[in-house]
C-alpha cells in the first residue's frame, strides 16, 4: 500500500527510503515544550544500551576482519565462524528486544529514511506538529529516538478505513549516533531485500 502512493515516489528523490516494519512510539509534543525536549536530546549522554551497541559494532568489525583473513587459507573454517557469529547475533537480538521493548510500543509498517518516515495514521495532524519518537529497528533491536515534525498529512482515496491518513514526518532533532544507526539500517535492509529478490 505505502509504496504505491505518489507521495512516497516524490520523497524517494530526496532521501534513500525503504519500506520496513518497526516498533514505534509517537508522542505529540505541545509547542511550548518543544524547546525543553530539544535541550534534553542535546544533553543526552550515551547510555549503557548505546555504549553496548557501539562495543558490539566494534567487536563485529574486528571479527569480520579476522574471518576475512582466515578465509584466505581455510574457507570452511571461515564459513563455520560466520554461521556461529550469526547464531550468537540472533540470540542477542532476541534477548535485547525482550528486555527493552516498552509495553506501548506497536509494530508499524513505515516508509523510512535517514531523514524521516511516513506511515498510515488513525488521526489527522497539522503541519509542523512536533512528536517525540522512539523506534526499535528490526531485527537488530537497536533503538533510536528524537523529535520529528509533520510535513504532510493527507487522505489518499484508497486508504484503509482504520488508518485513513498518510502521515509524513521529518526527523528534526536526533543524535548523530542514532542517525548513523538509522542510515546503516536502511542500507542493510535494502541489501537484504535485493538479495532475497534474486533467490
Amino acid at each position: 500500500m505505502l509504496e504505491n502512493l505518489p507521495e512516497f515516489n516524490d520523497d524517494r528523490r530526496e532521501f534513500f527510503r525503504i519500506n520496513d516494519t518497526v516498533y514505534l512510539i509517537l508522542t505529540p509534543i505541545d509547542p511550548t515544550d518543544v524547546a525543553n525536549f530539544i535541550t534534553v536530546l542535546r544533553n543526552k549522554n550515551t547510555d549503557d544500551t548505546n555504549s553496548e551497541q557501539q562495543q558490539l559494532t566494534t567487536l563485529q568489525n574486528a571479527f569480520s576482519h579476522v574471518v576475512d583473513q582466515i578465509n584466505q587459507t581455510d574457507r570452511e573454517v571461515a564459513r563455520a565462524l560466520r554461521l556461529l557469529n550469526d547464531k550468537i547475533t540472533l540470540i542477542s537480538q532476541l534477548v535485547n528486544r525482550q528486555k527493552t521493548r516498552p509495553s506501548d510500543c506497536v509494530s508499524v509498517d513505515v516508509n523510512l529514511s535517514g531523514g524521516g518516515l511516513a506511515l498510515m495514521s488513525e488521526h489527522q495532524y497539522q503541519n509542523k506538529q512536533a512528536f517525540e519518537f522512539k523506534i526499535e529497528l528490526r531485527p537488530s533491536g537497536a533503538t533510536i529516538q528524537g523529535i520529528a515534525s509533520v510535513i504532510g498529512c493527507s487522505q489518499p482515496y484508497d486508504a484503509p478505513q482504520q488508518t485513513p491518513y498518510l502521515l509524513r514526518l521529518v526527523f528534526s532533532h536526533m543524535t548523530e549516533h542514532d542517525r548513523n544507526l538509522l542510515v546503516k539500517h536502511t542500507f542493510t535492509r535494502q541489501a537484504e531485500i535485493l538479495r532475497l529478490s534474486k533467490e
